[in-house]
């Protein structure tokens, strides 16, 4: 659709509101979508510069915690007798048990007054391997401490390092099944360059959801911490302790921040630990860093709804006072397409719309006068036409009527010639009355009836007739001589191939209903021999053509529809039903003209 076309096929109303929206709702939209956009990009960028930096610091405490768990080992060079105990030989059977006893008490009474001390609230346990014999002592009971376990695997060039035992590496588990790591450090001889034996610490990893605890990350964010494998080794969850994360791989790095979009967009956050190769990784949804500005987003969009509600309500007000007129106006024209031009466009303003009304009320008013000299004009004509019918119609009518007479004088059938004659008299008396051009129905029907008489007397048994009026007859008022051409046509057409015809006139009065405006209807029946189909929509064509008909076949009935339409205009007139074989049905609507209205 070109630029053109657009302004040539939306309505005015339409192409403000389309406009209003192209230069204010979009622009205003986009506008606000960039900046929203910006701001939250430079939240994610300033989160991804800030969270590397906490992390670092986290892991760094934790691997302060865990040198400062690591060096309590040297805590054992602060007893000698310790230090005595742990340098005797391997207990052999003639070693005295009270002796092994004895030992016993010492160094696992040591271990709980320095190690499960409230000094160390971090440490569930300490284990002492030295030389086949085994010191233990915990803060809760346990099961599954398997020393061959914790040694298997420790060669000699690992004596000496420390190691770091996970809870899925052993089957030792405390009461509660809190979750923990072991620390394990050999304990050396310095003095004779042997080692004493292998310290084992439990400490409980509560210390590390401390640290994390300090970041903050809020609800939606996740802390974890897992070695190199993704084995993870913290999480606040304990059931993903010893799980693997199996994402880890496909980290771009190990120290730092990065975004990943799928499934959803995160943004992560990397810090790897220099002593033991741990990363502690930070992770958030981006929607939940710019949690806190979707109130200001739900105000922003709230007041820019407001904003194009109350202007988009001004537009279309001045839309609508602008085009209210021209609508007015357009229904107008539809009016005066369809034939009413008693109408007026009332407007007070001066503008181009008022200078658009102004000229149609004008060009209205003179169509106006020239239909109304065209209808006077066209009246006038068909009222001569009508009067030449008259002249066409009497002598026939009076030719046979008379040729009638002239049968009964030779028949010597004085009654009926004198009551013929009689009805000829009123007959004439009524057509040739030219000084009224509407009468009575009662006076309609009686020139009917008349005319009935006659032909009565004319065609005998072959004709057969009813009237039925349902209507105050002498009330209401009718054209004159509507109904003969009718009933001439009947009886001519009824009688053409038949022996014998039958005619039946009702007249009612109609209800206004269904978009009829009401009136008085008069069907006329005969039992005649009817018409075709093509011969019906023949006759139906001729009463639909304005043109004045000239004498033809049906020529009655054109001339009689074509007076009153032109009298009462539509939908008065004449209609025609019809069937081969069972005769005619001609039906005379005319309005319900009261006789007090009609002018003297």
């Amino acid at each position: 659709m070109t630029f053109r076309s657009f302004f040539t096929r939306y309505r005015f109303t339409s192409k403000l509101m389309i406009a209003y929206l192209l230069l204010t709702v979009i622009p205003m939209s986009l506008l606000g979508y960039i900046s929203y956009r910006q701001y939250t990009q430079s939240i994610e960028n300033q989160v991804g510069r800030y969270i590397p930096g906490l992390l670092r610091q986290a892991m760094d405490k934790i691997d302060l915690k865990l040198e400062e768990f690591q060096n309590t080992v040297d805590l054992i060079y602060n007893s000698d007798e310790i230090v005595s105990i742990l340098r005797l030989g391997p207990p052999s059977a003639e070693s005295p048990q009270s002796r092994l006893l004895q030992d016993r008490y010492t160094v696992e009474n040591y271990l709980s007054r320095v190690y499960l001390s409230s000094n160390y609230k971090d440490i569930l346990g300490v284990f002492i391997l030295s030389k086949g014999r085994i010191f233990q002592q915990a803060k809760l009971a346990y099961e599954g401490f398997e020393p061959e376990s914790i040694l298997r695997g420790v060669g000699e060039n690992d004596r000496g390092h420390d190691r770091i035992i996970l809870p899925y590496e052993t089957n030792l588990r405390f009461e509660g099944n809190p979750p923990y790591l072991l620390l394990v450090r050999d304990i050396g001889d310095f003095d004779n360059r042997t080692t004493l034996g292998t310290m084992v610490i439990a400490v409980t990893l509560s210390f590390i959801g401390e640290v994390l605890d300090e970041l903050d990350g809020g609800e939606q964010a996740e802390l974890w911490l897992m070695d190199e494998s993704g084995l993870i080794v913290y999480h606040p969850d304990s059931s993903r302790i010893g799980t693997r994360y199996a994402e880890a791989a496909l980290f771009p790095l190990t120290d730092g921040s990065f975004k990943r979009d799928r499934p959803v967009k995160e943004l992560y956050g990397v810090s790897k630990s220099p002593e033991n190769g741990w990363m502690l990784v930070y992770r958030i949804p981006v929607r939940g860093l710019t949690a806190e500005t979707e109130g200001v987003r739900q105000a922003t969009i709230a007041a820019f709804v407001l904003f194009a509600a109350v202007t988009g309500a001004i537009s279309l007000l001045i839309a609508w006072r602008f085009t209210r007129p021209l609508n007015r106006l357009s229904k107008l024209m539809v009016d005066v397409q369809r034939g009413n031009f008693e109408v007026d466009m009332k407007i007070d303003s001066r503008d181009e719309v008022g200078l658009l009304a102004h000229r149609f009320n004008a060009m209205v008013k003179r169509i106006r006068e020239l239909i109304l000299e065209n209808y006077q004009m066209e009246l006038r004509q068909r009222e001569a036409e009508w009067y030449a019918l008259q002249f066409q119609i009497n002598p026939h009518f009076m030719y046979n009527t008379l040729e009638t007479i002239s049968v009964a004088v030779e028949l010597g059938e004085k009654e009926k010639v004198v009551d013929m004659v009689a009805l000829l008299g009123r007959m004439l008396r009524f057509s040739l009355d030219n000084r009224r051009r509407i009468v009575p129905i009662a006076e309609e029907l009686q020139h009917a009836e008349d005319f009935l008489r006659i032909q009565k007397y004319r065609f005998e048994d072959a004709l057969e007739y009813d009237i039925r009026c349902d209507v105050e007859s002498a009330r209401y008022g009718t054209l004159k001589v509507i109904l003969q051409p009718i009933l001439e046509n009947s009886i001519k057409y009824g009688l053409e191939h038949r022996q014998k015809v039958r005619i039946e006139m009702i007249i009612t009065q109609l209800d206004p209903a269904d978009g009829h405006p009401g009136g008085i209807r008069i069907v006329i029946r005969d039992d005649g021999i009817g018409m075709s189909a093509e011969r019906l929509a023949e006759i139906r064509g001729l009463l639909a053509e304005t043109a004045v008909v000239r004498r033809d076949a049906h020529f009655g009935l054109a001339n009689v529809h074509s007076r009153i339409e032109s009298r009462f205009g539509k939908p008065y007139g004449l209609s025609v039903e019809s069937e081969e074989g069972k005769g005619t049905t001609v039906i005379v609507e005319i309005p319900a003209l009261p006789m007090e209205e009609v002018a003297a």
